[in-house]
């Protein structure tokens, strides 16, 4: 793998029904992006938008560089977090410490590619802000909006989106002609694919034409109506369809026609559904995203609907296009449309329900926050790990629950232990989103001071990773002293660690030693396993700042046996760090270079990307100092490369390492020879800088014949097999009966034998 490897191009997902019509509807979309690089579709809900802005994007992604890539803004309430979702979208993460927007810029900078930005009305601003910065700053970027109104910023062009086409008055009414318009074919069509027999004839010719025009050639109105048709004739459906659109008169008059038209297709749909399909319905308006079948069983079913009967229900609700239904990498989820997300609350709210099932819905995600909670002894770090990558798809439930927590003044405290328990993820995926939630949380009034100590040291944690010692100062005074009138033993060991980084960012090293010092005596006192492994961060820092590198790699490996007895993974790439750096600086490279390896398998395990720089800086210094000068060149390219890929500071405690080791490998290599390893190693892709630091490069021109034997035994290779075809750990154990942590285990084994960065990758290894 050499310097054309990239990630994925784009994120677009796959079509799961036929594209219907709309061809110079396309062709003018297509001409717009031409033409101008802020191109908005306006309509009204449920007339095509969405799906008229991925068709575009799909029929365009192959003459886009650098790819199309959709950001899904309807689950979003909160307007300061729409430059975080498309972070996310284009596979960024918010994890340098910079300001979202300028890292944002930086990464799409001179890239040419296309953002889909999807249901922007409700953060209209927000977006038109965002879209109008990013446009000045990225000349190629190209931007596709859809939403209920325009953005209305500078070079914007706006593209009204108009129903399907329906069979014109008094024109040729053969069955072949009328079939042509837009609205019959779709009608014809998504009733075949529910399931029906229905075909287009002389008989029902005349009640198709006026179903069609009765539903206005909506798109959702006519999916809606055409699944019934397994069970209804045409003209038992028009009747009925006629009922219900009576039944609207005494509606708003000033609501327009088309929109009073979708409504009544909607509650007339709504009307044949049985009680329970229509119990369920309403109950998943709770969530503001797409969701799993459990969490669906777990936050809809209740006495009056047992959770065994929520699938059949919601399989229903499938079959007659009121939920779609997604495959993903994570396995199958659901999703409502916008406005049958609207209708359905409006539901749920005449149900009474609203409070009962939001509260729901906030426990069973304040629950997965729980399992994932940063101060928990947590004997499945590799479970934990699974768990926080799943917070990426469960980004907009966790953000509608959290935002429950701000409007609610009786949840506040759940919101802090939800914030907590995300502090691994804010700090691997979404720094400024983290501190965003915690210091809005922090703001209400909490009763468990427990809990807001431990809010507080997150907040402190998050600002070591960001490097502002100053905004975690007063953070960690205040974690500290709520520690030690609840005695909360541990908490207040990891506590005293980060509070002497955070002193020694501050240069305030005299200070940074009796927080580390406490924090050892204290962690010495509970024996606790936990409680050493944060205490030996601190120290080893300390002790390299010393100087005193035999006592740094003697607390390191201290650390590392820790880990191993309670599997903390989260923790161990640090340990082996200190162990790998403290040989270096003695002399000992080969066992400094064993300790970096594992060090930055371990990094890799737990896609800890600026964790993975670090170590390949240490692992370019020890190159260095054993004469390895070009190996230690080309891993400096590499370093600087994913860095700046990343926006990662450099580490004032790697700084002086990395300059020394430039000094020596120029010094022995010369200028020219030097600044050509050097870029040999900026031009390698992501994974074939891991290889390098690994070892496991493969050479330029060797042949098949060159690939080594299968790493893998023969139940790795079917755990691999498995994960590479997108089942989870759960399914994986189901089809080879062992139990989800022995899965969770050959997954650990199985990225560290083949030097990947994410389970994602196990499918593209040979």
């Amino acid at each position: 793998m050499g310097s054309t490897a990239r990630a994925r191009q784009g994120n677009l997902p796959a079509e799961v029904s036929s594209f219907i019509g709309r061809r110079q509807q396309l062709q003018e979309i297509k001409s717009g992006l031409a033409a101008s690089r802020m191109v908005t579709l306006v309509g009204p809900g449920g007339v095509g938008k969405t799906r008229l802005a991925l068709r575009t994007a799909a029929d365009v992604q192959r003459g886009v560089r650098d790819g199309v890539w959709l950001v899904e803004l309807g689950g979003l309430a909160d307007s300061e977090l729409v430059t975080r979702a498309v972070m996310t979208a284009v596979g960024l993460r918010d994890e340098s410490g910079r300001w979202p927007v300028s890292r944002l810029i930086d990464h799409i900078g001179s890239k040419r590619l296309l953002l889909v930005l999807d249901n922007c009305e409700h953060l209209i601003d927000a977006c038109a802000v965002l879209a109008d910065t990013l446009l000045h700053e990225a000349a190629e970027l190209r931007i596709l909006a859809t939403s209920r109104q325009p953005l209305d910023i500078g070079g914007e062009r706006v593209v009204a989106i108009h129903p399907l086409s329906l069979p014109e008055p008094g024109a040729n009414r053969e069955p072949a002609h009328v079939a042509q318009s837009e609205a019959v074919a779709l009608l014809i069509e998504r009733a075949g694919a529910a399931g029906g027999d229905f075909t287009l004839n002389e008989a029902n010719l005349p009640d198709v034409v006026e179903l069609s025009r009765r539903l206005d050639g909506i798109p959702l109105a006519i999916e809606l109506a055409a699944v019934r048709l397994r069970t209804l004739g045409v003209k038992q459906l028009v009747e009925r369809l006629d009922d219900r659109f009576q039944l609207l008169d005494g509606g708003s008059a000033t609501a327009p026609v088309r929109h009073q038209t979708l409504a009544g297709t909607i509650a007339w749909s709504h009307d044949l559904l049985r009680p329970e399909e229509k119990a369920v319905l309403r109950r998943l308006s709770v969530f503001p995203g797409s969701f799993t079948l459990d969490a669906a069983e777990s936050i809809c079913g209740d006495a009056t609907i047992p959770p065994t009967r929520v699938m059949p229900a919601l399989t229903a609700l499938v079959d007659r296009s009121f939920v779609n239904f997604e495959h993903t990498t994570a396995g199958g989820r659901y999703r409502m449309h916008e406005t049958m997300r609207e209708f359905a609350v409006l539901r749920l709210r005449e149900a009474a329900e609203e409070d009962i099932f939001r509260r729901a819905h906030l426990d069973y995600f304040a629950a997965m926050c729980r399992r994932a909670d940063s101060d928990g002894h947590a004997a499945d770090d590799v479970g934990t790990f699974a768990l926080l990558q799943s917070f990426d798809l469960e980004a907009d439930n966790i953000r509608g629950a959290l935002h429950l927590c701000l409007a609610d003044p009786d949840a506040a405290d759940v919101g802090l232990e939800m914030a907590a328990g995300l502090g691994r993820y804010w700090a691997n995926r979404a720094l400024s989103e983290g501190v965003h939630w915690i210091e809005s949380l922090l703001q209400r009034r909490a009763d468990d001071e427990a809990t807001r100590g431990r809010a507080l040291f997150v907040r402190s944690y998050l600002a070591v990773a960001q490097g502002d010692p100053a905004a975690g100062m007063d953070s960690i005074a205040e974690a500290a002293d709520i520690a030690r009138r609840v005695k909360a033993g541990v908490l207040l060991v990891r506590i005293l660690a980060i509070q002497a980084a955070l002193q020694v960012m501050a240069d305030d090293l005299p200070s940074a030693r009796r927080s580390s010092s406490e924090a050892q005596a204290l962690a010495d006192d509970l024996g606790d396993d936990i409680a050493q492994i944060a205490a030996a961060q601190s120290e080893a820092l300390v002790a390299s700042l010393d100087g005193n590198f035999e006592r740094m790699r003697n607390i390191g490996q201290a650390a590392v046996e820790s880990c191993a007895r309670v599997g903390e993974i989260f923790m161990l790439s640090t340990h082996l760090t200190s162990v790998g750096v403290g040989s270096m600086m003695l002399g000992e490279h080969a066992a400094a270079e064993s300790a970096l390896i594992e060090a930055l398998k371990a990094t890799l395990v737990i896609d800890d990307r600026p964790g993975l720089v670090l170590r390949l800086q240490a692992l370019a210094g020890n190159a260095a100092m054993a004469g390895q000068a070009e190996r230690s060149a080309r891993l400096l390219g590499a370093t600087e490369m994913l860095r700046a890929d990343g926006g990662y500071r450099v580490s004032p405690f790697i700084r002086p390492l990395i300059e020394q080791a430039a000094m020596l490998a120029r010094t022995q290599l010369g200028d020219q020879r030097y600044s050509r390893a050097f870029e040999d190693g900026a031009r390698l892709g992501h994974e074939a800088a891991v290889a390098l630091a690994l070892g496991t490069e493969v050479a330029p021109n060797a042949g098949p014949a060159a690939k080594s034997a299968d790493p893998l035994s023969k139940r790795e290779r079917q755990v691999a097999d498995l994960a590479a075809e997108g089942l989870s750990n759960k399914e994986i154990a189901g089809r080879l009966f062992v139990s989800e942590r022995t899965v969770e285990t050959h997954i650990y084994n199985i990225l560290n034998k083949l030097g990947l960065s994410s389970r994602t990758k196990i499918g593209t290894w040979g």
